[in-house]
């Protein structure tokens, strides 16, 4: 697919996808989001791709949520048909087999902030901002907003979703949407330590994780505990398994080789 409202790059085992439209502070229209489906699939499929990074052209927005021109003269029928789509990406990014990283500096909104939501680690800038302002103009929150009780707990969530207000740097990770916030300049090297940190895991590992968290907010807990113990069982029959426990007892750092 012949990407226009992205840009794709590969540095080591690290895949990088910056949402580019800055003009309009990165909102997503349906072109963006099947680029951004399109580009997930292209980094689960290389094998030598072991974490995915987030970014965003620009320093005003990591998403500013949906491209209002895009949507504002669908019928119901488009309506549903673009939540749907919203939800194929950002469930997309949550069953990835690799982690996802966001890298936010600026504006997270609307869709925008459900997408960060999607990822496994959220690093902010400190003047980034957070918040669903769609309830100011008579649009609920839907989709991975329902992700939000987890994140914030269900107080937070009716902050966020039926005041519309913004929440600070310091707010957002003080309430646990973020893992951390760092000054412009140090945020770039801060986001490629986390990147660099999943890297040196082992990938089998760390897509058995990612599986069994994933059931973990989405099934009831016995099923889910169910689940992780069995997959931890073939997790047990990897190179990588062997490796983690050999080198404890070796007293040296793991070499994971995805095997």
């Amino acid at each position: 697919m012949e990407m226009t409202n992205i840009l794709c790059r590969a540095e080591g085992p690290i895949f990088h996808i910056t949402l580019n439209r800055p003009d309009v502070l990165n909102a997503l229209s349906g072109e963006m989001l099947e680029e951004i489906h399109a580009a997930v699939d292209e980094a689960d499929a290389d094998a030598n791709v072991r974490v995915i990074c987030i970014d965003a052209a620009g320093d005003r927005a990591f998403s500013a949520g949906i491209d209002v021109a895009y949507v504002k003269d669908m019928d119901a029928f488009g309506s549903r048909g673009m939540g749907q789509l919203l939800h194929k990406v950002f469930l997309a990014l949550r069953k990835v087999k690799k982690p996802v990283v966001a890298s936010i500096d600026g504006l997270c909104l609307g869709a925008g902030l459900e997408l960060a939501l999607s990822c496994d680690f959220m690093i902010a800038t400190d003047r980034s901002r957070f918040g669903l302002p769609n309830i100011h103009r008579g649009i609920p929150a839907i989709v991975e907003a329902a992700l939000l009780p987890i994140a914030v707990g269900i107080q937070g969530t009716r902050e966020l979703c039926f005041l519309g207000e913004f929440w600070d740097a310091e707010k957002a990770e003080r309430r646990g949407l973020v893992q951390s916030i760092h000054p412009v300049d140090q945020h770039g090297d801060a986001v490629a330590k986390v990147c660099e940190t999943l890297a040196s895991k082992s990938p089998f590992a760390l897509e058995t994780q990612k599986e069994i968290i994933h059931k973990w907010i989405t099934t009831d807990i016995e099923s889910a505990i169910d689940y992780s113990i069995n997959t931890v069982g073939l997790n047990w029959l990897t190179k990588d398994q062997t490796e983690g426990m050999q080198s404890f007892v070796d007293k040296r750092k793991a070499e994971f080789k995805g095997e």
